[in-house]
């Protein structure tokens, strides 16, 4: 008897295991969920592409477009060329750096961990100085699309 109730034991976490393990535990639907932040008084239009695949954010890309389609690029291949110069006024990285730190964080210990004040900024990240307020955003607005 005491076998059999191990073996029950031994059955059920086996079973938790493999059902966490493919997302069907998970409270989120794989697929591709995007998201816009509303624009402020600097011209872009911040986007959001998240990507979960097993229940589980597997992909974030945050960017922006410039809303009047005078910045013919996307802001990310905008800050990687330069243009953007963050760096020519004393910032830590230029944005697409700090974006990236951003989501790489949020990937590694969940968009909660980020612990942003009242300002839209967060100490918690090592290298981002930009606001993340309209990260948090969408990516809440992604994942409550996301709801089983």
């Amino acid at each position: 008897m005491r076998g059999l109730k191990r073996l029950s034991v031994l059955l059920c976490a086996l079973a938790l295991a493999l059902l966490t393990g493919c997302g069907l535990l998970s409270p989120y639907r794989d697929g591709v969920y995007t998201a816009t932040a509303p624009g402020g008084g600097t011209g872009w239009q911040e986007t959001l592409e998240l990507t979960i695949e097993g229940g589980k954010i597997i992909k974030i890309d945050w960017d922006a477009v410039y809303q009047d389609d005078s910045i013919p690029i996307r802001k990310k291949q905008y800050s990687k060329s330069g243009l953007y110069g963050m760096l020519t006024v004393g910032a830590v990285g230029e944005w697409y750096d700090q974006a990236l730190a951003a989501q790489q964080f949020v990937l590694q210990n969940g968009i909660d961990a980020l612990n942003i004040n009242e300002d839209g900024y967060t100490d918690a990240v090592a290298g981002c100085t930009i606001s993340v307020k309209a990260l948090d955003t969408m990516m809440r607005d992604c994942l409550n699309q996301a709801q089983k």
